[in-house]
């Protein structure tokens, strides 16, 4: 615990990381489709926009995690650049070993 993340020790190859970024993706966009189909209604906007704001955040973070794993190389610089501020804080942490356990 508390050891900052090293794209170069990583043990994915790097084809199934990117791999991975492309899944991430492809379920935001069948996230951000759900959304939209949810929130079009608006009965059910309005007895769930909260929850449909929650599928938008996931769907952000999902493709703020794909952005990291095109580029490992570059991940300490890129997730500083996070916009999410409650991901951001916790990408820093983990890079930084401050992270909670939680």
């Amino acid at each position: 615990m508390g050891s900052a993340f090293h794209p170069k020790d990583a043990a994915m190859p790097r084809t199934l990381v990117q791999a991975l970024a492309e899944e991430l993706v492809r379920a935001s966009n069948i996230l951000g489709d759900l959304a939209y189909d949810l929130g079009s209604d608006g009965d059910t906007l309005r007895r769930h926009m909260a929850s449909l704001q929650a599928i938008d955040h996931v769907t952000q973070m999902q493709l703020a995690i794909a952005d990291l794993l095109r580029a490992p190389d570059e991940i300490t610089a890129n997730a500083g650049r996070v916009t999410l501020e409650d991901m951001a804080v916790r990408l820093r942490g983990a890079l930084d070993g401050t992270a909670d356990a939680a």
